[in-house]
């Protein structure tokens, strides 16, 4: 391979890379379904519960296959990881467009899609940061995060745009995105993707002295075993406190386009759910900068669960689509921490060595509560008319993980 290490350092490009990634994994399938599942629910008959559990289903399979990917990034090609998701990912929402109804639809999404998202997704990228980058891996974290975020306001609005102005079906929709992952997403993994700083003489964070010793290097750390991890406090207590930042997250991101609806305000649902993701990335950028300042990750944490359950709390006090939105907004600065936070503790207290299998093999432990408000929210609308009682429960999960991450011990 070509000699760049006197070449401007190529973590940057990474970053990019990364934020472009999660970017188009989560927003095609994530953040355009509150938009197209309007639709679906309209022309398939189905109740809110049915329609809502297209995302739990998803999520839970990703979870059961990313111990399995984090395996594999702590031992294979982080590129290789990459262009396999992309090619699974694009060809699977392509597929889309041959569901004519829901069990067709559902199953497309809850397994090829989850697999490509799964290869693809955060935890790849995630993994591929923490191989270019040291002390400045808060920072660089926040900054490929914000790609989610930032999905969450182009997506919805990109949506609405081909459905109802251009006259696009959801599954015409759905076949553009996946050819624009084959077309586009595919090559720039395969041309620009670089496992590690040290295959181009690069050391991370872009140091110069090229006799520091090699511990510096990100590869570098405590080798956990999935038997030690188990036993470890850090690893449950990450594990629970995370599960009740994503639950109640997940919960109201699904629910507040059908919240829009039941308050009339269903042509403003696009533009209100889309109204949490500038924030978000936002927060991503100061909670980053901050830790890489020597913020505390957990205060970290419990600042951004705090905003989080204010927010909450805040929705059913709005009698406009206007303020709706300016709530939900404040709602997605608190949540917009919540990825890079867990990516900077799990990288932390695992070390990048074992940053792949720590966080895979949380994510089994993580999503069967992540997924769990959802439908829980569902229930308790059709069972009440209302979603007093759901909103009030979910916020009461993010409160509890503000106490709870102070019982993580960091290292020195």
């Amino acid at each position: 391979m070509e000699d760049k290490s006197n070449q401007a350092f190529l973590g940057w490009r990474m970053v990019v890379i990364a934020l472009s990634i999660d970017f188009f994994a989560v927003g095609f399938s994530f953040q355009s379904y509150p938009v197209i599942q309007l639709l679906i629910k309209k022309e398939m008959g189905l109740s809110t519960l049915m329609t809502t559990s297209t995302i739990p289903a998803f999520l839970l399979l990703s979870s059961l296959l990313l111990p399995f990917v984090g395996k594999l990034l702590d031992v294979f090609s982080i590129r290789k990881v990459l262009l396999s998701g992309a090619l699974v990912y694009g060809i699977s929402l392509i597929s889309l467009y041959f569901s004519f109804n829901f069990l067709t639809f559902i199953l497309i999404f809850a397994i090829p899609i989850a697999i490509g998202v799964a290869l693809l997704g955060n935890l790849s990228v995630s993994k591929l940061i923490t191989q270019w980058f040291n002390k400045k891996v808060g920072r660089a974290i926040g900054i490929a995060s914000v790609g989610v975020s930032f999905a969450g306001f182009v997506i919805p609005n990109l949506t609405h745009y081909l459905l109802f102005s251009m006259g696009f079906s959801w599954r015409e929709v759905y076949f553009l995105f996946g050819s624009f992952i084959l077309i586009f997403i595919v090559p720039l993994i395969w041309v620009f993707v670089i496992d590690s700083p040290k295959l181009v003489n690069q050391q991370p964070d872009g140091k110069n002295d090229k006799k520091r010793d090699t511990e510096d290097f990100s590869d570098s750390g405590v080798d956990w075993s999935i038997k030690d991890l188990l036993k470890d406090k850090n690893f449950w207590l990450l594990s629970l406190v995370f599960s009740l930042q994503f639950c109640s997250m997940m919960a109201v991101l699904a629910h507040i386009p059908f919240y829009a609806e039941q308050r009339g305000w269903e042509s403003y649902a696009a533009f209100i759910f889309s109204m949490y993701a500038i924030p978000a990335v936002i927060s991503k950028l100061v909670f980053g900068w901050l830790v890489e300042r020597k913020l505390d990750p957990r205060a970290g944490v419990s600042i951004s669960l705090l905003i989080q359950t204010t927010g909450i709390l805040l929705i059913s006090t709005t009698n406009s689509p206007n303020e709706l939105a300016v709530v939900f907004a404040f709602f997605g600065f608190g949540l917009g921490a919540a990825l890079p936070m867990s990516n900077i503790l799990f990288s932390r207290i695992y070390t990048p060595k074992s940053f792949g299998r720590s966080r895979g093999l949380a994510q089994p432990m993580i999503v069967p509560f992540q997924v769990s408000g959802t439908p829980l929210a569902a229930f308790l609308f059709d069972l009440y008319g209302n979603y007093d009682l759901a909103f009030s429960l979910l916020a009461g999960c993010a409160f509890l993980g503000i106490f709870l991450v102070w019982f993580l011990r960091l290292p020195n």
